[in-house]
């Protein structure tokens, strides 16, 4: 399969890599030159694992988008979730070739992508689709080496438009095979563990966030950070049920246990500027959608407002934001079925 993988985040290095040793045609695009430039120089990149070294060869390592997309039958955006609305602006001035777009992870992206592209007059591809959760981790040990990559055997994934899911899904399991259906992409974006784990494992960090420590230990989990976790993902739960979406809720437990080494997080990291400012805004707005009651996740973000010095709620990725505040559940779930083609779709582009 021909395929673009977008971005230079975590998940892009190992993507391309594995990709292209199961047989994919690879093409690698990222915005900055300095992280292609040693990919292109080494021609590839080099896997590290048990095995041994193996070297990942790429079609094509470029900053130019319309050339990396141009034939790809899937589009793999690895960028954060905060990153998100700049690739739509840069994929609406590509031609579309009735690609299919899967953000790694979404946080209701593909909605978010979707509906900057059509407000901006570009062209929409057959489907959007979006994991939960990371679908692979690796570690940069060299300017282009990665350790070998940590493979996640569940990967949730909503498809917008749904109806489009059963073809979109078949396509993708070329690239995933661990894939279980979502029953949209509302769904798949509730089933995200990180705006339940990371808010407050950053908040036990803050002060040495503050000093500048440089790596600091996020996969610690002290009883009191647990209560709150547990907590937060209490009401989680209940929003996924009161709006109809099927167990398992998923993917708590095994973000709780991953472990790693410490890492540099600043207030700009994806932990806060995905998981606290959009995601916990997402699940809170999804709770008054659902009439469920949300003080933990209401109290988190409120935290993370006065951390950051600006309010999350006008700021973040609320439903109201996103056109839908005025939507009843059932028209919510008619257009994420339908998306472009209902006639509900004019309504949440105009809000």
């Amino acid at each position: 399969m021909n395929v673009a993988v977008l971005g230079a985040g975590v998940t892009a290095w190992p993507l391309a890599a594995d990709l292209a040793l199961a047989g994919h045609a690879v093409r690698w695009w990222a915005p900055d030159e300095n992280a292609l430039g040693p990919v292109r120089a080494n021609g590839g990149v080099i896997r590290v694992g048990e095995g041994g070294q193996r070297k990942a060869t790429l079609e094509r390592v470029t900053g130019d988008l319309a050339e990396a997309v141009a034939g790809a039958e899937v589009l793999i955006a690895s960028v954060a979730a905060a990153a998100q609305r700049d690739l739509a602006a840069r994929l609406a001035a590509v031609p579309g070739e009735g690609q299919i777009v899967l953000l790694t992870p979404g946080i209701f992206g593909s909605y978010v992508v979707a509906r900057d592209i059509a407000r901006s007059g570009g062209r929409l591809p057959v489907a959007f689709a979006e994991t939960a959760t990371l679908p692979c981790l690796a570690r940069v040990i060299g300017p282009a080496a990665i350790s070998a990559p940590v493979r996640a055997a569940d990967v949730p994934i909503g498809v917008f438009p749904g109806a489009r899911s059963d073809a979109t899904l078949d396509r993708l399991r070329a690239v995933f095979p661990a894939i279980r259906p979502c029953q949209d992409v509302l769904d798949a974006a509730l089933a995200s563990a990180g705006p339940v784990v990371h808010p407050p494992r950053v908040l036990l960090n803050a002060a040495a966030i503050d000093t500048g420590k440089p790596a600091i230990d996020v996969s610690a989990t002290p009883p009191g950070v647990r209560r709150l976790i547990d907590s937060l993902d209490g009401e989680r739960q209940a929003i996924r049920a009161m709006l109809g979406f099927s167990a398992p809720h998923v993917e708590v437990q095994s973000a709780l246990t991953a472990g790693g080494p410490p890492e540099d997080v600043t207030f700009a990291h994806a932990y806060v500027a995905d998981d606290a400012a959009l995601g916990l805004s997402l699940f809170e707005s999804a709770g008054r959608l659902a009439g469920a009651d949300t003080p933990a996740i209401s109290g988190m973000l409120s935290v993370f407002s006065a951390l950051l010095g600006r309010d999350l709620r006008s700021t973040g990725r609320s439903l109201d934001r996103l056109g839908l505040g005025d939507f009843v559940r059932r028209e919510i779930g008619q257009l994420l079925h339908e998306g472009w083609r209902s006639p509900l779709w004019r309504r949440a582009l105009s809000d």
